[in-house]
């Protein structure tokens, strides 16, 4: 179990793209909760893919058992290179259809073997600032 028992924890899935970290941690712990990060290329593209699907899942599991998981977040960035970049797509709300797609599956996996988890998903944009990447995330209601 966690060393803090009482804390909150939830497993954010995101994608290991630089331009992310540490800002996704940051957003996603200002409530005051903890979170167990599982990075991989693509996020969630790892979790509906099911030759990767059952690893993911027992990082979930390992969560809950280590630090009482109590939730789960699902993200996708637009302009991912993992899924090719923006110019894969023929236009931005088809990239956006993509990503709200890919969460609906993911969702659905992380449901069927942790129907008790609450699950969010989040689309991330990016923007490059003087101050260096920004990101704007988007919660998505599947």
């Amino acid at each position: 179990m966690s060393s803090d028992p009482n804390k909150k924890i939830k497993v954010v899935f995101a994608c290991l793209d630089w331009r992310l970290h540490p800002a996704l941690e940051n957003y996603f712990t200002q409530d005051g909760t903890g979170c167990d990060m599982c990075v991989t290329a693509g996020s969630v593209k790892a979790l509906i893919d099911p030759a990767t699907q059952n690893f993911l899942i027992e990082q979930i599991n390992i969560s809950k058992k280590l630090h009482n998981c109590q939730g789960v977040i699902l993200t996708m960035h637009l302009d991912c290179g993992a899924y090719g970049g923006s110019k894969a797509w023929e236009s931005a709300e088809k990239e956006i259809a993509v990503c709200k797609e890919q969460l609906s599956f993911a969702k659905a996996a992380v449901s069927k073997n942790f129907p008790d988890l609450k699950i969010e998903s989040y689309i991330i944009g990016l923007e490059h600032t003087q101050e260096g990447w920004q990101i704007l995330p988007q919660q998505v209601t599947l």
